[in-house]
């Protein structure tokens, strides 16, 4: 047997934590267990969709949890797979939930009580979803810093923060979605095992917790949307503003280009060529254009 099998047997049930999703754990349970060649199958990577299979004897459900990677700073999925028999509870992931093996470690030490497959399925699905609270907290602080550079500055680094952050509101969506509805129908098809409503009384408040999940992530989805817009008008504002300075600029000289240009020419009886006091009459006529000019876009109020 694999060091990543763990296993807890009490006098109700049994539980088997597989922290490793390889051929080799796979090929444990299939000796193990009676479960369906697709089912474990399923196990394996890459990822699949959340889902719940209803079999003669067992429950197969799969859920997707966010995981946030403090060095990249981004979030992606990571699959937890439940087999379910009234006797036996087998969790399948890769070990980066470490709700998990903290709860295998505390239940191991008796310090969690669990009468059932149906309480401890609780138990994790509870912790993994808590443990969702603080990257909600984290990106509404990513979004908070994002609205205070906006405002303060334009910054090259916004844009990359922005698709970040709207990077990571899709990924936590993407694995939160599915799990209100598979939960649900994991209540209704679950009791042909868990008679008297006994899965329904732990299981309906993690339908709670994913809807409040759901409605955090909508609202940062909204949010972040709309500070993506602004960023982008403001570029766009201070675009045109460069565009329209550079523009003034080069009409302002281009006269004076021009007329030094034609004094530059080699050409008899030149105006002011002679004159004693020529250059300095050219460098008036040059300062009175480009202050005519400056006044008119002035009070054109286009600068």
């Amino acid at each position: 047997m694999s060091s990543d099998v763990k296993i807890i047997k009490n006098k109700n049930f049994s539980w088997f934590n597989v922290a490793n999703n390889s051929e080799k754990e796979i090929k444990y349970l299939e000796k193990e267990f009676n479960f369906y060649p697709s089912d474990l199958e399923d196990c394996l990577p890459p990822l699949q969709r959340p889902k719940l299979i209803a079999r003669p004897d067992y429950l197969f459900m799969i859920l997707l949890f966010p995981v946030f990677d403090r060095e990249t700073k981004t979030i992606h999925a990571s699959e937890v797979d439940f087999f379910i028999t009234p006797k036996t509870l087998v969790t399948v992931h890769t070990n980066e939930l470490g709700q998990i093996g903290n709860t295998f470690g505390e239940y191991n030490n008796k310090t969690l009580k669990c009468s059932s497959p149906a309480a401890l399925l609780h138990e994790i699905l509870n912790r993994l979803l808590s443990e969702c609270f603080p990257m909600l907290v984290h990106i509404s602080n990513d979004i908070d810093n994002v609205e205070a550079r906006i405002r303060a500055d334009f910054e090259k680094g916004t844009i990359t923060e922005i698709l970040r952050i709207k990077t990571n509101i899709v990924n936590f969506r993407r694995a939160m979605q599915p799990h209100k509805q598979v939960i649900r129908y994991f209540i209704t098809e679950a009791s042909v095992f868990f008679p008297n409503n006994q899965l329904k009384k732990y299981l309906d408040d993690l339908i709670n917790y994913t809807k409040e999940i759901w409605d955090l992530l909508d609202n940062y989805k909204d949010t972040i949307d709309a500070l993506h817009e602004t960023n982008v008008s403001l570029i766009d504002f201070r675009i045109n503003e460069i565009m329209k300075t550079l523009t003034i600029f080069s009409v302002i000289v281009f006269p004076l280009t021009l007329l030094a240009s034609m004094f530059g020419m080699n050409v008899i009886k030149m105006p002011f060529v002679s004159h004693p006091y020529g250059f300095f009459i050219i460098l008036g006529l040059m300062a009175a254009g480009a202050s005519g000019m400056l006044i008119f876009f002035k009070s054109k109020k286009w600068f």
